[in-house]
Order: structure tokens, then C-alpha cells, then sequence
């Protein structure tokens, strides 16, 4: 069996690279899909995604008007491989005080909060299709 440069296993960047395919570009903010409307997203592969605005409704309602501002959608949650344990994580002041609210946790650092599998599922639980998974080395 012949491997080709294309598909060789080892090309560990272009395998992350592709895992993040998915990747949303050009996040529009909170205050931009409350006062525009609209339900969709584009990723980095060209696919336009689309998403249940009970999920902007449901953030619209606890939301400062600050961080309607700045809070961009969607949600991107990290691979943490800095952890001494296996966890994801949220970075971002915003992302960080709105996630926190809504899995009814402490904050430790402002822009840091990890995530475990249980936080992980009721974030996609509230917020299905605006919640990401980003795999990072």
C-alpha cells in the first residue's frame, strides 16, 4: 500500500487542520443576530450552517448589554491539554462570565473556566448548534 503525501497519517497539522474543518468564520456578535436577525453561520469549509434562534432568545434573556456586545457566536470550547486532567475549556472574558452563568459555576480566572464531559453536555444541551468543539495540540 502506497501512502501519498496527501494522506500520510503522520502529518499531524494537517490532521488537526482537517478535524477543525468545521471551524466558524466571521462570528457575528450577539447584538448583531438579535437587531439582524438571521440563523446561519458559515464555516471554514464553506458550509453554511443554520441554528434555532431559541438559542439567541434564550441568551438575549440573561445577557448584560455589554455582553451582548461582545459576546461572539458561536461558542467556542477548547481542547485543554495544559489541564492536569483531561478537560475542555472556554477562553474569553465574555464567553467565560455568560458559560459560567449558565452551567451555575464559579469563576477562578475571568478569562479561563474549564469544562468537563458533564458541563460540556448541558452547555450543547442549552445551546446545541452554537456551541463548538475546537481540537487544539
Amino acid at each position: 500500500m502506497v501512502i501519498t503525501i496527501e494522506d500520510d497519517p503522520r502529518d499531524i497539522v494537517r490532521l488537526l487542520s482537517n478535524m477543525n474543518s468545521n471551524m466558524p468564520v466571521n462570528r457575528r456578535t450577539l447584538v448583531d443576530y438579535i437587531d439582524n436577525g438571521g440563523n446561519t453561520f458559515t464555516t471554514r469549509s464553506g458550509a453554511e450552517c443554520t441554528f434555532d434562534r431559541s438559542a439567541i432568545e434564550y441568551l438575549d434573556s440573561f445577557c448584560t448589554t455589554q455582553e451582548k456586545l461582545t459576546l461572539r457566536l458561536p461558542i467556542f470550547v477548547y481542547t485543554d491539554v495544559s489541564a492536569e486532567t483531561s478537560c475542555w475549556k472556554i477562553e474569553g472574558k465574555t464567553e467565560v462570565a455568560v458559560v459560567s452563568r449558565i452551567l451555575g459555576r464559579s469563576v477562578h480566572s475571568a478569562d479561563h473556566l474549564p469544562v468537563y464531559y458533564p458541563d460540556l453536555k448541558t452547555l450543547k444541551n442549552k445551546l446545541s448548534d452554537l456551541v463548538f468543539t475546537i481540537f487544539t495540540p
